[in-house]
């Protein structure tokens, strides 16, 4: 292996960049790899061209191929070498998005029994998926946070629209609700009694899971995806950046900027 002479040199390179111990044996090892792949070879563009390939072959995701080839641009570098691998683009994933149908059948699914806790189900689950609300802005909302005559929320001097769908869960929600617990939503007991804590994060999580195993066929839904599929049809309906931005909560319009263009 004619290179092998070079790697203590190359060693002590590393350490006099200064990176962690960590970060440093992970270079070291990869290119310990690539040596050993490349044996007696020459660093020739068309031998480095093979092991580009063999990267391909052998290793099924960009993040991991890219580290290898992270490593070897570094140790071409220290050869004096003027190859550089170009480093793979990662496929971006498309945002899931629930279907006009799929997200009906959704929502109806706590309407199938008449428990408080279904009919809580209900209100948490349309009033997360209509305001952009987030799962941790949801769970700290309280009853006095709501303007029944303007049918809005106020929350974090924001004014919130409530659709009437969401209303019409919301006011009967709470229509059913015997206590003077200030919170919006909390957790029920086994039978059926509000807690005196506000419902938490996983209960919310749990409930959407629940009422998305209950579908045929099962759908994957977690919060991000009831918040894609809001952003989804309100693009569709027309809405630009700003009133993407206003709709989800967006806290800069830059942040609202990308999204738009995911959906």
């Amino acid at each position: 292996m004619q290179y092998k002479t070079t790697l203590t040199a190359y060693k002590k390179y590393l350490k006099s960049l200064d990176i962690k111990s960590s970060t440093l044996q992970n270079y070291i090892w990869h290119t310990e790899q690539f040596l050993a792949w490349l044996d007696e070879k020459t660093m020739t563009q068309a031998n480095l061209k093979t092991y580009y390939n063999f990267l391909l072959k052998k290793y099924p995701k960009i993040a991991t191929i890219n580290l290898h080839l992270v490593v070897v641009n570094k140790f071409l570098k220290f050869h004096n070498k003027r190859f550089r691998f170009d480093l793979l683009t990662p496929k971006a994933e498309p945002l899931a998005i629930l279907t006009p149908s799929q997200l009906q059948k959704f929502l109806e699914q706590p309407s199938k029994n008449s428990s408080l806790v279904a009919i809580r189900d209900k209100a948490l689950l349309e009033l997360l998926y209509s305001t952009g609300l987030k799962i941790g802005q949801l769970v700290k909302l309280e009853k006095k946070f709501i303007d029944n005559i303007k049918q809005e929320l106020i929350f974090n001097n924001s004014q919130i629209s409530i659709p009437p769908l969401a209303w019409v869960a919301l006011e009967k929600y709470l229509k059913h609700r015997q206590d003077d617990n200030p919170w919006l939503f909390t957790n029920l007991d086994r039978a059926g009694k509000n807690t005196d804590n506000h419902i938490s994060i996983r209960s919310v999580e749990r409930i959407i899971a629940k009422y998305a195993s209950k579908l045929k066929p099962v759908l994957k839904i977690n919060p991000q995806v009831l918040r894609n599929t809001l952003a989804h049809n309100l693009k569709q309906e027309g809405a630009q950046i700003q009133g993407l931005k206003s709709a989800l909560h967006f806290k800069t319009k830059v942040g609202a900027k990308n999204y738009w263009h995911k959906i």
